[in-house]
């Protein structure tokens, strides 16, 4: 009966976690846009290209674990992210964000691989469904969904998904 019952609770656990992990609702890059911040317009995730590793990415220019996960990321870009589409996603405008990226992250700046976009209306959240900032979601070349990563410990996790 403690071996049903343990094996029980292992299941509920390990199910409870891999809802947990693939946020429950994505399997594929859903639908949004949001302003672009390094040139004008809008950028519609209908410009997301197949081909490529998307990683999707909600920051804080206030927040310390997003500086230590960006700064993180523009230390690896060369060996994993280079061929990776990176969308970095902020509800603060570009005067907030571009000297938080100057500092921790500059690689992300005037990249082609990466998209710079304000959420001017807060509607990431609704879609996306984050539970903490800095959040990383990651695709794969197919737009399908991969792992959700969570804050600047997990965010190192990232890597071991990314095909090189």
């Amino acid at each position: 009966m403690k071996k049903l019952f343990a094996t029980f609770v292992f299941v509920l656990f390990s199910v409870m976690t891999f809802a947990q992990e693939n946020n429950g609702t994505l399997k594929t890059i859903p639908e949004f846009s949001f302003v672009k911040m390094q040139s004008d317009g809008i950028f519609d995730s209908k410009e997301i290209k197949k081909g490529k590793q998307t990683l999707i990415v909600l920051f804080s220019p206030t927040c310390i674990h997003c500086q230590l996960a960006l700064n993180h990321f523009n230390n690896n870009y060369d060996e994993y992210l280079k061929n990776v589409q990176i969308i970095l996603v902020s509800e603060y405008e570009a005067k907030d964000v571009i000297p938080f990226l100057k500092e921790h992250a500059p690689k992300f700046l005037d990249n082609k691989n990466v998209e710079l976009l304000y959420d001017s209306n807060y509607e990431f959240a609704p879609i996306f469904q984050p539970t903490s900032i800095p959040t990383f979601y990651l695709f794969d070349k197919d737009k399908k969904f991969v792992t959700v990563k969570k804050g600047s410990v997990e965010a190192n996790q990232i890597f071991n998904f990314i095909k090189k």
